[in-house]
């Protein structure tokens, strides 16, 4: 026999009250407005009354403990890694303001084969929600879900996710929400599947479940029309555009091209010097902000560099700092990527100019358009 108190089912609310009251493991939350049962193992239960029943309470230590347990050592996963400033064995020498400063930074934010300091992004670390209310708001999802995980951020810094509609544009009670860590999707299931997103309305009860992009559309099969839509490299589908990314300002700014960085007769005497010169860059333009993407054009005579900023605050700041700065006895100059300009690299095909075939121009099109919304 359960050592549960009884229900609404077999007392009336009244007496209910009072049997609850006389029970020393149960006492009344004026914070949630509910009574609790503190069970033999510490953990407590909360009596919903449209269920007419006991069920487990979130507890946000709780959940934070849980996530602490999934965490990466050495990881923040609300604070980007600090960078790192290390060149070994360098043939190149510096004027006293180069872009090189103390070496007491913190661990590297390089990313590539070798990054051991990251672990590498998961291709599904979002869950699919169903049975929502249909006057839904996306700050209730957030509010919910961010309890049990880091929400993942697209372009414009929105919380990454999907709200699904009817053919009819109305909202269908279905929404994708796309965490950062892969670990953050069993949590969020066991803690939310079958819970209300509402306390006390059970109309709002949602059904939680690891997302299968394949099964995500709507009643008729196909893929359901959404009321919001983000650029990603996860595979969850296309963005529409809705205006020429040449008109928002928000689009190009975050990523800023640096001029006369290295001259190609460096690079030819210091194969190293391109590794070392990128990692050098990214250290000191990340203390101005998140850099998502450092590329060195090593076929540019104008010793061209590109940084990917995550906001365009932070590209406006580097600019600030950068231009006019001397580097190895050249002033750089520092400026945002218009979208128009095509820079030369060793394994993007030939270099070009003047007349272009449509073949051509279209790699060179597809190209400025990673430039400006991939993050690797």
């Amino acid at each position: 026999m359960s050592n549960e108190p009884s229900s609404a089912t077999t007392l009336g609310i009244q007496e209910q009250s009072l049997a609850f009251a006389a029970d020393e493991r149960i006492h009344f939350s004026k914070e949630t407005g509910t009574w609790r049962l503190e069970q033999e193992d510490g953990t407590e239960l909360e009596y919903d009354a449209a269920k007419d029943s006991w069920v487990a309470v979130v507890d946000d230590d709780l959940v934070k403990k849980q996530q602490a347990a999934y965490s990466v050592p050495g990881i923040d996963e609300e604070t980007p890694a600090a960078p790192v400033l290390k060149r070994a064995n360098k043939k190149r020498k510096e004027p006293e303001d180069t872009l090189a400063s103390s070496s007491t930074a913190g661990p590297s934010t390089k990313r590539g084969k070798n990054d051991k300091d990251k672990p590498p992004r998961s291709k599904n670390t979002a869950v699919f929600v169903t049975g929502l209310p249909s006057d839904t708001q996306m700050d209730e999802i957030v509010d919910k879900f961010s309890k049990f995980g880091v929400i993942e951020e697209d372009d414009q810094g929105e919380p990454k996710i999907k709200l699904y509609a009817n053919d009819d544009g109305s909202f269908s009670g279905e929404a994708l929400v796309v965490y950062f860590k892969e670990e953050s999707v069993p949590l969020a299931i066991n803690l939310l599947d079958d819970a209300e997103l509402r306390i006390g309305d059970p109309s709002t009860i949602m059904k939680v479940q690891k997302a299968e992009f394949k099964n995500t559309g709507g009643a008729g099969g196909g893929e359901a029309p959404r009321r919001t839509e983000w650029d990603d490299e996860d595979g969850f589908g296309p963005a529409k555009t809705e205006e020429d990314p040449s008109n928002n300002p928000n689009r190009n700014g975050r990523v800023v091209v640096l001029k006369y960085m290295f001259t190609l007769k460096e690079l030819e005497e210091d194969p190293t010097l391109l590794l070392d010169l990128k990692e050098d860059v990214r250290a000191e333009c990340s203390k101005l902000g998140e850099v998502t993407n450092v590329v060195l054009y090593d076929k540019e005579p104008d010793g061209i560099m590109s940084v990917k900023y995550r906001d365009p605050l932070s590209a406006q700041a580097c600019i600030l700092r950068m231009n006019g700065r001397f580097f190895a006895g050249q002033r750089i100059e520092a400026s945002l990527y218009t979208g128009k300009q095509r820079f030369k690299r060793t394994g993007t095909g030939d270099d070009f100019g003047g007349e272009i075939d449509e073949a051509e121009q279209s790699r060179l099109d597809k190209f400025a358009n990673w430039l400006l919304t991939e993050d690797d």
